[in-house]
């Protein structure tokens, strides 16, 4: 049989890189469309990635990629995140239009080419928990919860949303919507609050002096990790019914559980290193993956507590070889 073929957008990135490395194990001809001037490993399992370079939002360039290749499975994980201190109307104009490009327009632009091509590819996209916005301590999340974005980022994707679903009913296209609620690894960006503590704590476990300055330690998420949400967005691809599903781990951990868990591994009070503003709970949203649970078999492999254990180890090992 021959090996299957998966197109990754966003392949440099944590779950992107995760995904790939996974296909590439199980025998799969992974091909990572990366921007113009990425950094390309040099070493390690990526290297056997075919890497292209597309503009995702030009149809000019998008259909004869996806005719080339002949994908089985098309992973867009591809994203753009508004994270600029600038406040000025001009960088948040910006910021918007760098995601309605990357988070809808690129969405539209292979999904409107496999629709074109009558291709049986399987398009998996990438959502997003912002799609929704706590109105509880606990608001659950399945598929069929009533979307209400707080973000452009969260619109940009429920538009994505809905424009798939409407050409999965109305020409076939087999599509599927990976709503996906906060997940680590590794791999983690630093300006993330868990990257921020998981290198903190590396730091002060070997002779630093970093201070944490967070808003709300009493803040509630649900945290999986990046790898069990690979293995999930896999299934998705695989799977002969193009379906959305909520993937998450149905848990609540707040920020100061991670601090903790982070800094005891270390054998410090995170007390030393952080200051913050409230600790206090607020509306959270928890999603709810029974569907993927039943439907595709999905189990979670990661604990919480190891999922920040792992973060923190792989930090210290930084810490251990930086000159």
């Amino acid at each position: 049989m021959a090996a299957r073929t998966a197109l990754i957008t966003g392949v440099l990135g944590q779950d992107g890189s995760l995904l790939a490395e996974l296909l590439l194990s199980r025998g799969y001809r992974v091909v990572g469309a990366v921007r113009a001037g990425s950094v390309l490993p040099a070493e390690g399992p990526l290297t056997a990635v075919a890497f292209v370079t597309a503009d995702l939002a030009d149809r000019a360039a998008v259909r004869p990629l996806l005719e080339k290749w002949q994908p089985d499975e098309l992973y867009h994980l591809a994203a753009f995140h508004h994270s600029s201190q600038d406040n000025s109307v001009s960088t948040a104009l910006a910021g918007k239009d760098a995601m309605l490009t990357t988070n809808f327009l690129s969405t539209k632009t292979l999904a409107f080419a496999l629709v074109e091509m009558q291709s049986a590819c399987h398009l998996v996209f990438a959502s997003s928990s912002q799609m929704f916005t706590a109105v509880g301590m606990g608001h659950e999340i399945s598929e069929h919860s009533p979307r209400q974005p707080a973000s452009f980022y969260g619109h940009a994707k429920s538009w994505s949303m809905d424009l798939l679903a409407f050409l999965r009913s109305e020409s076939g296209l087999r599509a599927s919507g990976a709503i996906l609620f906060n997940h680590e690894s590794p791999r983690r960006a630093e300006q993330f609050v868990s990257r921020k503590i998981t290198r903190a704590a590396a730091q002060a476990a070997t002779g630093g002096s970093p201070t944490l300055d967070l808003y709300n330690i009493g803040s509630r998420v649900d945290w999986s990790s990046a790898r069990d949400v690979v293995q999930a967005l896999s299934l998705m691809g695989r799977s002969d019914e193009p379906r959305d599903y909520v993937v998450a781990s149905g848990t609540l951990h707040s920020v100061r559980d991670l601090l903790q868990i982070a800094f005891e591994h270390v054998g410090l009070e995170w007390q030393r290193f952080t200051t913050f503003r409230e600790d206090r709970a607020t509306p959270a949203l928890v999603g709810r993956a029974r569907a993927l649970e039943e439907v595709l078999r999905w189990k979670r492999e990661m604990r919480f507590e190891d999922m920040v254990t792992e973060m923190v180890d792989h930090d210290l090992a930084l810490a251990a070889a930086a000159p």
